[in-house]
């Protein structure tokens, strides 16, 4: 609303309006990762609370509204000692309803049950809220993330007899059979596989977590966990998995992710932080990297994960030049529950642990993970001579692998970098994305028939519309393919956000200037330019990439600056320019505001656009899409009906 009053009343300076806009957004962009890394999410919240104020004191000195400056400004004292009260603010993050109260979350169980359960430690950050749960067991702790996923730390004392105990779970089997010298374990979290690793043998471990609170929740309590991520042998690297493995020279014997993928992530379906663990890409990288004998393990929630997980495995190892019929021969899968658990709990499968390898496994290694198993009571669920279906069906030759993947009742196909949405188990769209379309769609029919009742009023709105759903389709996608570029989604969110937004800030600056206006007087020409200059980044972008992936961050920050610099600069004249140009042409005051909220409703529905089009396209057609809409856009020209309403 405030936005669109002073748009609506200083309309012939939208361009200068629109870059301290973008300019502001781009620096909020940046400025907010270091406040939650710096002051958690509470104090950032009050932080952000109070640059609201401010703008509130100068928008009332401006209007020389002094009963609103004085208000705002007991305001802003009143925040500004709640920003410092470290105990309030302590208290309250303890105490937050939404993760202590929901019967869903790990939290909200243990609270709501009879059993006794204490939040020992919490940090909240940019990428999450960390706590550490004292169940008063002796034996571990839990760190618990954004509520829901868990990552136990084990009761260590330095001596690994301390904990022999752990070769009964499911997850030794793997650190049981063959080579076991050196092992990299993909999010270690509280360092329990750590231990695994350790009593399979292992003389060194790369543990690698990408949330830097889960490492200092461990470290809180190193004398509990016996300083596991600085025993001998142990190297610890804060960063994403997959960031790590592409950038590693190392062959390990053991490669082993266990659970990476979090109950918050499920519950969500579309997180930026870990989908790119689980694509064709990765397990290539991961497979490339196991020595000669060596071993890809995943563990993974239930049936749906691990079909997904061996789809997409058996892709690359038939693209690696396996035959159909052997494909089978190169992993196998153990259940997570032993047999008596799945007989009280009727659960099945559940926790399922697939080992995949280079080669075949040969009998020894079979007969070596079957008496593991069994020892632990639990049944092996598929291994070379004893196939369950479909995969027995692969086998004999009986289907495809493409029928294979038609005829599983859910979308079951193997996920790529180029649309990395694991927990799409939907063969349509998700329900949650037909809902949402739905909502934006009753809206956008109450605004028609309300207040789009002129022609040039439905022509304006097809302008701002295209241009909320193009930027999105664009900005989108490239935020989630340099999460891998970066190492990191919440720096990708940032950088790609900042450099699309300074750079549309400048071009909203040079489209107010008078060369520009008398170029484009008769047909926007920067518009067709942003279509055009977005097609030929996209054209060079992989290049680019592949290029400087080994550079510093802060040059990476720069080369993606000036990479998007051109398509940014274009994209961001047509909106400062249509806004001026509803306020030469046309008379009344409702107009630019009622605008600003097509291209801000019509914004959410491109973000939401962008999200279905990659998951059936890929994030590279559905910039390619936005780049079109864009071209179009200067085709159709909707605002050159304007010119007639003076």
């Amino acid at each position: 609303m405030i936005t669109s009053i002073i748009f609506k009343e200083k309309v012939n300076n939208s361009n200068k309006l629109y870059l301290m806009d973008l300019f502001g957004a781009a620096i909020g962009s940046l400025l907010i990762i270091k406040l939650m890394n710096s002051f958690g999410f509470l104090r950032s919240a009050i932080i952000v609370t109070a640059f609201g104020i401010v703008s509130a004191i100068g928008i009332s000195l401006y209007y020389k509204a002094k009963k609103s400056v004085v208000i705002a400004s007991v305001s802003l004292m009143i925040i500004s000692i709640l920003a410092l009260n470290g105990n309030l603010i302590e208290t309250i993050g303890k105490n937050f309803n939404a993760y202590y109260t929901s019967p869903v979350t790990v939290i909200g169980s243990y609270r709501n049950s009879k059993n006794a359960a204490e939040v020992v430690f919490s940090k909240w950050d940019a990428i999450s809220k960390t706590d550490v749960l004292d169940i008063k067991s002796d034996n571990e702790k839990y760190i618990v993330t954004d509520g829901g996923a868990t990552a136990p730390i084990m009761k260590f004392d330095g001596n690994l007899d301390s904990v022999n105990y752990l070769k009964s779970e499911v997850n030794f089997i793997p650190f049981s059979f063959g080579k076991n010298e050196k092992t990299l374990v993909i999010g270690s979290g509280g360092g329990k596989d750590v231990l695994f690793a350790l009593l399979g043998g292992n003389k060194k471990i790369d543990a690698v977590e990408i949330n830097p609170s889960t490492i200092v929740a461990v470290n809180k309590f190193k004398e509990f966990s016996g300083n596991i991520y600085n025993y001998p042998g142990v190297n610890l690297y804060n960063q994403d998995g997959r960031y790590f493995i592409e950038n590693s020279k190392e062959k390990y014997d053991n490669i082993y992710l266990s659970m990476v993928m979090t109950n918050s992530v499920e519950n969500t379906m579309y997180s930026l932080a870990e989908y790119y663990i689980f694509t064709e890409e990765a397990i290539n990288q991961y497979l490339y990297h196991l020595s000669e004998d060596g071993k890809l393990t995943f563990m993974v929630h239930d049936s749906k994960d691990l079909i997904k997980v061996v789809n997409t495995g058996i892709k690359v190892l038939l693209d690696k030049g396996v035959n159909q019929k052997d494909v089978t021969n190169y992993f196998t899968i153990v259940n997570g529950v032993t047999k008596a658990e799945s007989e009280v709990h009727g659960s099945g499968v559940a926790m399922p642990l697939v080992i995949f390898r280079n080669k075949p496994f040969n009998q020894d290694d079979i007969n070596s993970v079957l008496n593991t198993a069994n020892a632990q009571n639990r049944d092996m669920i598929h291994y070379p001579g004893n196939e369950i279906e479909p995969y027995k069906s692969l086998r004999i030759g009986k289907m495809t692998y493409k029928q294979l993947i038609d005829n599983i009742s859910f979308n079951s196909k193997p996920i790529t970098d180029n649309s990395p949405f694991f927990y799409n188990n939907s063969k349509f769209i998700p329900i949650e994305m037909i809902f949402i379309l739905v909502l934006i769609l009753v809206v956008l029919l109450v605004v028609r028939k309300k207040f789009l009742t002129k022609v040039e009023y439905k022509k304006a709105s097809l302008y701002f519309a295209a241009l909320g759903v193009a930027y999105m389709l664009v900005e989108i996608p490239l935020i989630q393919k340099m999460v891998l570029y970066f190492g990191s989604s919440s720096i990708a969110f940032s950088f790609i956000v900042f450099s699309l937004l300074v750079a549309s800030g400048i071009g909203s600056l040079v489209s107010g200037t008078k060369i520009v206006e008398r170029l484009t007087s008769k047909s926007q020409y920067y518009i067709l330019a942003a279509g055009i200059m977005i097609i030929v980044n996209q054209l060079g972008l992989s290049s680019i990439l592949n290029l400087t992936k080994d550079l510093e961050i802060l040059y990476k920050f720069l080369v993606i600056f000036l990479t998007l610099f051109p398509m940014g600069f274009f994209m961001g004249m047509a909106f400062p320019s249509g806004v001026k140009k509803l306020g030469s042409f046309v008379a009344e005051d409702g107009l630019v505001p009622l605008m600003i909220g097509i291209n801000a409703i019509f914004s959410v529905l491109g973000s939401t656009l962008a999200v279905i089009i990659a998951m059936k396209l890929g994030f590279s057609i559905t910039i390619y899409i936005g780049a079109a809409v864009y071209i179009m856009l200067f085709i159709i020209n909707p605002l050159s009906i304007l010119s007639n309403t003076r």
